[in-house]
């Protein structure tokens, strides 16, 4: 069972609508997801290849964390008014369980993935996760994603910054995995690095590839106005 909660509200710049994301949005968010993330480390490339049975593993996971429902998953996109209500960013987050359950609905692996390179990504990130935040309650950034077309419209604040509002308002902490690009973005919200997950180089596809664990403490409203945008 989650932790009930208050929604609050998005706080988008002028020209963008943030909303929950709908079944008929996974494609777009799986195509933002290769417009953020491939661009920054020949990692990604190597990981999660831009083939039919990844972009369809990507496809069934924001499903599933859609289908899961409010109190577990929240997944948002962020609309470009001036596009044509083209999605150009989305954020999903783990509800708080009271249990402090970190299940995370999640297909299975294509069988052609890397086995090694996969479990040290998103088997690396579930154990990091366990061993810092133990069973405590607490909110999970897992996605944030802009589409680099957008990369300066500080549409990474905006959904970073409800996440960090939703924690505040239940006192609690706020858990994530960033990557080295991302990071100045959870430092500039108070975020303490826990540890560094590595992931092993391979040799003429990718060097030494690093996610960096965070946590941020619920900070009270005074604190809170400092780090407005």
């Amino acid at each position: 069972m989650h932790v009930p909660y208050v929604e609050q509200p998005h706080r988008p710049p002028p020209g963008f609508r943030v909303r929950n994301a709908e079944l008929s949005d996974v494609e777009s968010i799986t195509n933002i997801w290769y417009a953020s993330f491939y661009p920054t480390h020949k990692f990604f490339d190597y990981a999660t290849p831009n083939d039919a049975a990844t972009r369809q593993w990507f496809n069934e996971l924001w499903k599933m964390g859609i289908e899961a429902g409010p109190g577990v998953m929240r997944t948002f996109v962020v609309e470009a008014l001036s596009q044509g209500n083209k999605i150009v960013a989305f954020s999903r987050w783990h509800v708080p369980q009271a249990d402090g359950n970190q299940d995370i609905p999640m297909p299975p692996i294509p069988e052609h993935w890397d086995a090694e390179i996969t479990d040290a990504l998103w088997g690396g990130m579930a154990r990091s996760r366990e061993r810092v935040m133990e069973k405590r309650p607490h909110w999970m950034g897992e996605f944030i994603a802009v589409d680099q077309a957008y990369q300066n419209t500080r549409l990474a604040f905006t959904l970073f910054d409800w996440g960090c509002r939703q924690a505040d308002e239940g006192r609690l902490e706020m858990y994530g995995d960033a990557s080295m690009k991302g990071l100045p973005v959870w430092r500039h919200y108070g975020c303490e690095e826990r540890g560094i997950i590595r992931i092993p180089a391979r040799l003429g596809c990718f060097e030494t590839y690093e996610v960096v664990a965070l946590v941020r403490a619920p900070k009270t409203k005074g604190v809170r106005d400092k780090a407005k945008l």
